[in-house]
């Protein structure tokens, strides 16, 4: 028995060497590892500790502007903020921009914003009992009821003007096809899609949970895709609307828009103001986005952790009126001056790209309707440029252009804006690659690390799974031979009783 046990740990014993050497193996380059891919995935998605920040102080208890000092922007009482050109996304003003916040009822602006790409206005939306049930009963809401039904149409409104919270939860099941986690997931990863890096949905209507946090920056990109749908403008333009009578309620439920810098009537209103969302909750305080346009300049000011809904509103207009008359645009046309060597990398990097070998002449441009924002005193001269290029290149059918980069625009050292690279005139010679063949190209030069990590990965849980398949066999296996030895020892104690007892009972009968 002592023999086949010895025996036994020695084979696992190897076995689990073997394991590690594999293991070892494939992770010895944190890009590959499964482990070390889940570390960098941590790190690169934290940005601070986001415990007591509902605790800093405010240093202005009033917005305090400076209208004899042109150019100077106003002490504002938000402790983040960030304004935003809604076409170019330069960044015009910024306070504490990409530190993490609650964003409360902002978020709907996301929820929203994906009602829209993936609904049509006659769905039917439905209240579930989690929708019903889920949210604070002091919160927001329009007093819908478990399986009271009205459309999508209705739901956006009572969404964006009356930001009710079990609204915005229907909505989330409705888009995920049931399943709040499953729209948190979409949320966090058109998020990721739209260039934010310190945002993290939980849920779909911005009530209070540790792990639902966004930024000010983050929250201007995800307004400014919202506005490119018109649907979205005119909801969040609507003073009032109204939902119909329902299935469980025969009273038709008013809605009435809670940002009062769109009301005329109101001491906040303001002008240029075209839409907004308000938010609060006791842990995020007063959270405010707006658009506002003049001119031919609109703009997306966002505040967060502000002591008091009144203050939200000067500080946006304040920043509104500093960076309407503080900023006008210039053409990157008047700055950028490609040289020879410029066309000529990019000749060389769409050639390394295709894999050919072709020369000819290409020009190089940049978007002529982007603009930086300059701000009044500012030196044009001083301004330069630095070309940032792409690990892939992208190419326009309809505008038949390569995007290879982008150009960045800085102004004392500081990144003012950015814009692409586009290539025309290249086309490769002698038609070596179908627009078919070029899409496959490019598919498959675009592979992203990522793609390759998650391959590495399946090959480690792989391995693994085989190495524990092994010693589970031999385990098994180990373990039925073991009991064979005992049965067998049983069976032959228990012949040794009967032959004994056997000649015992010989031995009786020959006594008497």
């Amino acid at each position: 028995m002592k023999k086949y046990i010895l025996k036994y740990r020695q084979i696992m014993s190897a076995l689990i060497a073997s394991a590690f050497i594999i293991m070892s193996v494939f992770c010895i380059d944190g890009s590959s590892s499964l482990f070390a891919q889940e570390q960098y995935s941590s790190e690169d998605t934290s940005y601070g500790d986001i415990e007591g920040e509902e605790d800093t102080a405010t240093e202005y208890i009033i917005t305090t502007e400076y209208p004899d000092e042109p150019g100077r922007a106003p002490d504002i009482v938000s402790n983040a903020a960030i304004v935003m050109d809604a076409k170019t996304g330069n960044i015009l003003y910024e306070k504490n921009a990409t530190e993490k916040k609650y964003p409360a009822s902002i978020t709907k602006i996301m929820t929203c914003y994906l009602a829209l790409q993936n609904c049509k206005f006659d769905e039917t939306l439905t209240m579930s009992e989690d929708a019903i049930w889920g949210i604070e009963r002091d919160s927001s809401h329009i007093a819908l009821d478990v399986g009271e039904s009205i459309t999508m149409e209705e739901g956006l409104y009572a969404l964006m003007l009356e930001s009710a919270n079990e609204v915005a939860w229907a909505i989330g099941e409705h888009v995920s096809g049931g399943s709040i986690t499953e729209f948190a997931e979409l949320m966090n990863q058109t998020a990721k899609e739209l260039g934010c890096k310190g945002t993290h949905f939980s849920n779909a209507n911005g009530l209070h949970d540790d792990n639902h946090y966004t930024t000010c920056y983050d929250m201007a990109l995800i307004t400014k895709a919202a506005l490119t749908l018109d649907d979205f403008r005119t909801i969040t333009g609507t003073l009032s609307s109204s939902v119909a009578p329902t299935n469980l309620c025969d009273v038709e439920r008013p809605l009435n828009l809670h940002c009062n810098m769109v009301k005329p009537y109101s001491t906040y209103y303001y002008e240029y103001c075209e839409g907004g969302k308000t938010g609060y909750t006791e842990e995020a305080l007063n959270t405010l986005v707006t658009w506002a346009k003049k001119g031919d300049t609109e703009l997306i000011c966002v505040v967060m952790d502000c002591m008091g809904s009144w203050n939200t509103y000067t500080d946006s207009k304040a920043l509104y009126e500093y960076c309407f008359n503080s900023f006008s645009h210039l053409s990157p046309a008047e700055i950028v001056r490609f040289t020879d060597t410029d066309k000529e990398t990019a000749i060389s990097r769409l050639n390394n790209f295709y894999n050919t070998d072709y020369k000819s002449d290409i020009n190089l441009s940049v978007d002529s309707d982007y603009y930086l924002s300059v701000k009044t005193g500012w030196n044009t001269k001083d301004i330069t440029t630095e070309i940032s290029y792409n690990d892939t290149i992208s190419y326009d059918a309809l505008t038949a252009t390569y995007n290879i980069g982008n150009i960045i625009f800085k102004y004392e050292g500081n990144a003012i804006g950015q814009t692409a690279i586009l290539i025309s005139g290249y086309t490769i010679a002698d038609n070596k690659e179908t627009n078919g063949a070029k899409a496959s190209s490019e598919a498959l030069r675009t592979m992203t690390d990522s793609d390759k990590n998650k391959k590495h990965s399946f090959h480690v849980i792989l391995v693994i799974a085989v190495i524990f398949a092994l010693l589970a066999g031999l385990f098994l296996a180990y373990t039925n031979h073991v009991r064979k030895q005992r049965i067998k020892k049983t069976l032959a104690r228990k012949r040794e009783y009967e032959k004994r007892l056997s000649k015992i009972m010989e031995d009786i009968d020959n006594d008497l």
